[in-house]
Protein backbone atom coordinates (compact mmCIF):
# COMPACT_ATOMS: atom_id res chain seq x y z
CA UNK A 1 0.00 0.00 0.00
CA UNK A 2 1.78 3.30 -0.82
CA UNK A 3 1.45 6.13 1.03
CA UNK A 4 -1.54 8.08 -0.60
CA UNK A 5 -3.59 5.16 -0.19
CA UNK A 6 -3.01 5.23 3.83
CA UNK A 7 -4.30 8.67 3.56
CA UNK A 8 -7.35 7.12 1.49
CA UNK A 9 -7.66 4.80 4.23
CA UNK A 10 -8.12 6.96 6.97
CA UNK A 11 -10.09 8.99 5.18
CA UNK A 12 -12.78 6.67 4.44
CA UNK A 13 -12.60 5.15 7.61
CA UNK A 14 -13.79 8.65 9.08
CA UNK A 15 -16.25 9.14 5.84
CA UNK A 16 -17.69 6.02 6.41
CA UNK A 17 -18.16 7.32 10.28
CA UNK A 18 -19.71 10.25 9.26
CA UNK A 19 -22.44 8.99 6.77
CA UNK A 20 -23.77 7.08 9.61
CA UNK A 21 -26.53 6.95 12.31
CA UNK A 22 -25.98 6.63 15.69
CA UNK A 23 -24.86 8.29 18.92
CA UNK A 24 -20.96 9.01 18.60
CA UNK A 25 -18.33 7.12 20.93
CA UNK A 26 -16.67 9.92 22.18
CA UNK A 27 -13.73 7.87 23.63
CA UNK A 28 -10.36 8.08 21.19
CA UNK A 29 -9.93 4.88 19.24
CA UNK A 30 -6.41 4.10 21.20
CA UNK A 31 -8.16 4.15 24.53
CA UNK A 32 -11.82 2.41 22.95
CA UNK A 33 -9.08 -0.24 21.44
CA UNK A 34 -7.21 -0.96 24.78
CA UNK A 35 -10.40 -1.51 26.59
CA UNK A 36 -12.41 -3.45 24.28
CA UNK A 37 -10.95 -4.44 21.34
CA UNK A 38 -9.41 -8.53 22.17
CA UNK A 39 -6.22 -9.41 20.78
CA UNK A 40 -6.43 -11.71 17.67
CA UNK A 41 -4.76 -15.07 17.60
CA UNK A 42 -1.93 -15.88 15.34
CA UNK A 43 -2.10 -19.92 14.38
CA UNK A 44 0.77 -22.18 15.37
CA UNK A 45 0.63 -25.60 13.49
CA UNK A 46 3.39 -28.01 14.58
CA UNK A 47 3.72 -30.46 11.74
CA UNK A 48 5.07 -33.40 12.36
CA UNK A 49 5.79 -37.18 10.90
CA UNK A 50 5.01 -39.50 14.06
CA UNK A 51 4.43 -39.20 17.40
CA UNK A 52 6.76 -36.29 18.79
CA UNK A 53 9.87 -37.37 20.92
CA UNK A 54 9.94 -35.79 24.52
CA UNK A 55 11.85 -32.53 23.28
CA UNK A 56 9.29 -31.40 20.88
CA UNK A 57 6.68 -32.40 23.57
CA UNK A 58 8.53 -29.63 25.58
CA UNK A 59 8.42 -27.60 23.11
CA UNK A 60 4.16 -27.80 22.23
CA UNK A 61 3.85 -27.54 26.11
CA UNK A 62 5.92 -24.34 26.13
CA UNK A 63 3.54 -22.75 23.46
CA UNK A 64 0.31 -23.70 25.13
CA UNK A 65 1.11 -22.77 28.54
CA UNK A 66 2.16 -19.39 27.04
CA UNK A 67 -1.08 -19.22 25.53
CA UNK A 68 -3.13 -20.26 28.64
CA UNK A 69 -0.86 -18.42 31.35
CA UNK A 70 1.28 -15.53 29.75
CA UNK A 71 -2.13 -14.47 27.74
CA UNK A 72 0.44 -14.88 24.37
CA UNK A 73 -2.53 -14.70 21.54
CA UNK A 74 -1.52 -17.78 19.50
CA UNK A 75 -3.57 -21.14 19.59
CA UNK A 76 -1.67 -24.06 18.97
CA UNK A 77 -2.28 -27.56 17.25
CA UNK A 78 -0.38 -30.17 16.43
CA UNK A 79 -1.53 -32.48 13.28
CA UNK A 80 0.54 -35.87 11.47
CA UNK A 81 1.88 -34.86 7.86
CA UNK A 82 -0.09 -38.17 7.15
CA UNK A 83 -3.07 -36.35 7.58
CA UNK A 84 -2.94 -33.47 6.28
CA UNK A 85 -5.07 -32.36 2.91
CA UNK A 86 -4.22 -28.44 3.10
CA UNK A 87 -1.95 -27.95 -0.06
CA UNK A 88 0.53 -25.22 1.08
CA UNK A 89 0.94 -26.53 4.59
CA UNK A 90 2.08 -29.92 2.25
CA UNK A 91 4.37 -27.84 0.25
CA UNK A 92 6.01 -26.47 3.09
CA UNK A 93 6.71 -29.55 4.47
CA UNK A 94 8.53 -31.43 1.42
CA UNK A 95 10.56 -27.98 1.59
CA UNK A 96 11.67 -28.43 5.18
CA UNK A 97 12.41 -32.52 3.81
CA UNK A 98 14.93 -34.17 3.86
CA UNK A 99 14.74 -33.53 8.35
CA UNK A 100 11.91 -35.23 9.52
CA UNK A 101 12.06 -32.91 13.11
CA UNK A 102 8.69 -31.24 13.25
CA UNK A 103 7.84 -27.83 11.84
CA UNK A 104 6.25 -24.56 13.30
CA UNK A 105 4.12 -23.00 10.84
CA UNK A 106 3.07 -19.93 11.96
CA UNK A 107 0.07 -17.73 10.35
CA UNK A 108 -1.24 -14.21 11.00
CA UNK A 109 -4.38 -14.01 12.39
CA UNK A 110 -7.44 -15.20 10.29
CA UNK A 111 -9.07 -11.91 10.60
CA UNK A 112 -5.72 -10.04 9.00
CA UNK A 113 -7.27 -10.30 5.13
CA UNK A 114 -4.79 -7.74 4.00
CA UNK A 115 -1.98 -9.64 4.75
CA UNK A 116 -0.17 -10.78 1.37
CA UNK A 117 0.03 -14.39 2.79
CA UNK A 118 -1.31 -15.73 5.72
CA UNK A 119 1.87 -17.97 6.00
CA UNK A 120 4.27 -15.46 8.33
CA UNK A 121 6.93 -18.25 8.76
CA UNK A 122 8.18 -21.99 8.97
CA UNK A 123 10.94 -23.26 10.82
CA UNK A 124 12.09 -26.29 12.26
CA UNK A 125 10.71 -26.63 15.94
CA UNK A 126 13.02 -25.89 18.66
CA UNK A 127 13.22 -24.07 21.96
CA UNK A 128 14.92 -21.34 20.01
CA UNK A 129 12.55 -20.97 17.35
CA UNK A 130 9.95 -21.22 20.18
CA UNK A 131 11.75 -18.48 22.35
CA UNK A 132 12.21 -16.35 19.09
CA UNK A 133 8.36 -16.72 18.44
CA UNK A 134 7.03 -15.75 22.17
CA UNK A 135 9.72 -13.39 23.14
CA UNK A 136 11.13 -9.88 21.80
CA UNK A 137 12.63 -6.54 23.94
CA UNK A 138 10.80 -4.28 21.56
CA UNK A 139 7.03 -6.33 21.71
CA UNK A 140 7.44 -6.42 25.70
CA UNK A 141 8.68 -3.19 25.42
CA UNK A 142 5.69 -1.78 23.37
CA UNK A 143 3.40 -3.73 25.39
CA UNK A 144 4.54 -2.41 28.86
CA UNK A 145 3.80 1.77 27.24
CA UNK A 146 0.53 0.96 25.49
CA UNK A 147 -0.55 -0.86 29.51
CA UNK A 148 0.67 2.48 31.07
CA UNK A 149 -1.70 4.50 28.74
CA UNK A 150 0.03 5.64 25.79
CA UNK A 151 -1.49 6.61 22.88
CA UNK A 152 0.42 5.16 20.30
CA UNK A 153 3.82 3.50 20.31
CA UNK A 154 5.92 3.63 16.71
CA UNK A 155 8.20 1.07 15.23
CA UNK A 156 10.90 2.48 13.43
CA UNK A 157 12.90 -0.13 11.17
CA UNK A 158 16.33 1.66 10.18
CA UNK A 159 17.69 -0.04 6.52
CA UNK A 160 21.30 0.56 7.48
CA UNK A 161 21.66 4.02 5.43
CA UNK A 162 22.34 6.77 7.71
CA UNK A 163 21.79 9.30 5.81
CA UNK A 164 18.03 7.94 5.53
CA UNK A 165 17.62 6.89 8.79
CA UNK A 166 18.72 10.15 10.43
CA UNK A 167 16.09 11.94 8.52
CA UNK A 168 13.31 9.77 8.58
CA UNK A 169 13.95 8.78 12.55
CA UNK A 170 14.36 12.55 13.70
CA UNK A 171 11.13 13.43 11.38
CA UNK A 172 9.11 10.50 13.32
CA UNK A 173 10.21 11.71 17.07
CA UNK A 174 9.66 15.89 15.92
CA UNK A 175 6.27 15.04 14.53
CA UNK A 176 4.97 12.84 17.36
CA UNK A 177 5.90 15.58 19.67
CA UNK A 178 4.34 17.80 17.85
CA UNK A 179 0.96 16.17 17.94
CA UNK A 180 1.36 15.15 21.17
CA UNK A 181 1.18 19.01 21.66
CA UNK A 182 -1.54 19.35 19.48
CA UNK A 183 -3.98 16.62 20.06
CA UNK A 184 -6.18 16.62 23.23
CA UNK A 185 -8.68 14.20 25.00
CA UNK A 186 -11.70 15.00 25.13
CA UNK A 187 -13.23 15.84 28.85
CA UNK A 188 -15.51 14.05 31.09
CA UNK A 189 -18.34 16.36 29.96
CA UNK A 190 -17.57 14.79 26.38
CA UNK A 191 -17.35 11.37 27.50
CA UNK A 192 -20.39 11.57 29.20
CA UNK A 193 -19.46 10.47 32.10
CA UNK A 194 -18.71 11.38 36.01
CA UNK A 195 -15.08 13.37 36.34
CA UNK A 196 -14.23 11.39 39.71
CA UNK A 197 -14.41 8.13 37.24
CA UNK A 198 -12.05 9.70 34.71
CA UNK A 199 -10.15 11.18 37.46
CA UNK A 200 -9.46 7.54 39.66
CA UNK A 201 -8.83 5.61 36.45
CA UNK A 202 -6.09 3.01 36.85
CA UNK A 203 -4.44 4.10 33.31
CA UNK A 204 -4.90 8.33 33.19
CA UNK A 205 -6.48 9.34 29.65
CA UNK A 206 -3.68 11.51 27.89
CA UNK A 207 -2.07 11.94 24.65
CA UNK A 208 1.44 10.61 24.48
CA UNK A 209 3.43 9.54 21.70
CA UNK A 210 7.08 7.64 21.56
CA UNK A 211 8.89 5.40 19.24
CA UNK A 212 11.44 2.34 19.82
CA UNK A 213 13.65 1.39 17.75
CA UNK A 214 14.32 -2.19 15.90
CA UNK A 215 17.48 -3.96 15.39
CA UNK A 216 17.38 -5.56 11.84
CA UNK A 217 20.21 -7.96 12.84
CA UNK A 218 19.27 -8.59 16.56
CA UNK A 219 18.17 -12.00 15.95
CA UNK A 220 15.46 -11.70 19.61
CA UNK A 221 13.48 -9.31 16.52
CA UNK A 222 13.86 -12.04 13.42
CA UNK A 223 9.85 -13.08 14.07
CA UNK A 224 8.72 -9.19 14.85
CA UNK A 225 10.98 -7.82 11.47
CA UNK A 226 9.30 -10.49 9.62
CA UNK A 227 5.86 -9.99 10.41
CA UNK A 228 6.24 -6.10 10.30
CA UNK A 229 7.81 -6.33 7.20
CA UNK A 230 5.52 -9.12 5.34
CA UNK A 231 2.51 -7.05 6.70
CA UNK A 232 1.68 -5.80 2.98
CA UNK A 233 3.18 -6.38 -0.13
CA UNK A 234 6.58 -4.88 -1.48
CA UNK A 235 7.58 -3.08 1.66
CA UNK A 236 11.28 -2.61 0.87
CA UNK A 237 14.13 -3.08 2.60
CA UNK A 238 15.96 -0.54 1.47
CA UNK A 239 14.36 2.02 3.06
CA UNK A 240 13.26 2.97 6.90
CA UNK A 241 10.01 1.91 8.11
CA UNK A 242 7.30 3.37 10.79
CA UNK A 243 4.41 1.43 12.18
CA UNK A 244 2.33 3.17 14.76
CA UNK A 245 0.88 0.75 17.05
CA UNK A 246 -2.01 1.27 19.01
CA UNK A 247 -4.70 -0.55 21.49
CA UNK A 248 -3.49 -4.08 22.60
CA UNK A 249 -0.53 -4.08 19.58
CA UNK A 250 -2.72 -2.91 16.83
CA UNK A 251 -0.43 -2.05 13.67
CA UNK A 252 -2.31 0.65 11.78
CA UNK A 253 -0.29 0.46 8.60
CA UNK A 254 3.50 0.71 7.79
CA UNK A 255 5.44 4.27 6.32
CA UNK A 256 8.16 4.03 3.87
CA UNK A 257 10.96 5.73 3.22
CA UNK A 258 10.16 9.81 2.35
CA UNK A 259 6.30 8.37 2.96
CA UNK A 260 7.80 9.16 6.84
CA UNK A 261 6.48 12.88 6.95
CA UNK A 262 4.37 15.01 8.64
CA UNK A 263 1.17 14.94 6.50
CA UNK A 264 1.03 10.76 7.07
CA UNK A 265 2.76 10.71 10.77
CA UNK A 266 -0.35 13.48 11.61
CA UNK A 267 -3.00 11.88 10.13
CA UNK A 268 -1.77 8.50 12.12
CA UNK A 269 -2.15 10.57 14.83
CA UNK A 270 -5.36 12.02 14.40
CA UNK A 271 -6.53 9.34 13.54
CA UNK A 272 -5.51 7.12 16.66
CA UNK A 273 -6.72 10.10 18.96
CA UNK A 274 -10.00 10.56 17.24
CA UNK A 275 -13.48 9.50 18.52
CA UNK A 276 -14.12 6.21 17.71
CA UNK A 277 -16.24 6.17 14.60
CA UNK A 278 -16.89 2.33 13.99
CA UNK A 279 -16.25 0.27 17.45
CA UNK A 280 -16.21 -2.56 15.43
CA UNK A 281 -12.42 -3.57 15.68
CA UNK A 282 -12.79 -5.49 12.19
CA UNK A 283 -14.18 -2.64 10.44
CA UNK A 284 -10.63 -0.68 11.27
CA UNK A 285 -7.47 -1.11 9.62
CA UNK A 286 -4.93 -2.84 10.73
CA UNK A 287 -3.48 -5.86 12.56
CA UNK A 288 -2.70 -7.35 15.97
CA UNK A 289 0.87 -8.21 16.78
CA UNK A 290 2.15 -11.90 18.26
CA UNK A 291 2.44 -10.38 22.05
CA UNK A 292 2.67 -12.09 25.52
CA UNK A 293 0.90 -9.61 27.85
CA UNK A 294 -2.13 -9.99 30.32
CA UNK A 295 -4.57 -6.89 28.54
CA UNK A 296 -7.44 -7.47 30.46
CA UNK A 297 -5.23 -7.22 34.21
CA UNK A 298 -3.31 -4.14 32.85
CA UNK A 299 -6.62 -2.42 32.42
CA UNK A 300 -8.65 -3.89 35.05
CA UNK A 301 -11.78 -1.69 35.67
CA UNK A 302 -10.34 1.31 34.19
CA UNK A 303 -12.73 1.65 31.55
CA UNK A 304 -13.89 4.55 29.94
CA UNK A 305 -16.49 3.35 27.25
CA UNK A 306 -19.25 0.77 26.94
CA UNK A 307 -19.12 -2.42 25.11
CA UNK A 308 -21.57 -2.91 22.04
CA UNK A 309 -24.13 -4.98 22.93
CA UNK A 310 -23.93 -8.62 23.11
CA UNK A 311 -26.62 -9.34 20.25
CA UNK A 312 -24.79 -6.58 18.16
CA UNK A 313 -23.72 -8.93 14.96
CA UNK A 314 -23.43 -6.15 12.47
CA UNK A 315 -20.97 -3.89 12.33
CA UNK A 316 -22.05 -0.17 14.92
CA UNK A 317 -21.20 2.52 12.49
CA UNK A 318 -21.17 5.55 14.84
CA UNK A 319 -21.48 9.75 13.48
CA UNK A 320 -17.85 11.09 14.03
CA UNK A 321 -19.01 14.94 16.02
CA UNK A 322 -17.42 17.81 15.10
CA UNK A 323 -14.06 18.34 15.07
CA UNK A 324 -11.52 19.20 17.54
CA UNK A 325 -7.83 19.45 17.92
Amino acid sequence: MNNSLRLLVLSCVAIVGLTAVGLACQVPVFRYALERWTSDKYQVIVLTAGPLDGSAQANVARLRAAEQQLATNIETQTADISTIHDERLLELWREHQPSSAPLMVVLYPRTAEQVPDRVLEAAELTSESVERLLLSPVRQEVAERLSRGQSSVWIFVPCGDGDKDKLALDTLQQQIEINQKRLTVPTAEELDIEPTRLDNSKIPLRIEFSAVTLDRADPQEAFLLRALGHSEAELPNDEPLAFPVFGRGRVLYGLVGAGIMPETIGMACTFMTGPCSCQVKNQNPGFDLLLSHDWDQAVGDSHLSDPLPDESAEPRLLTIPPGRK
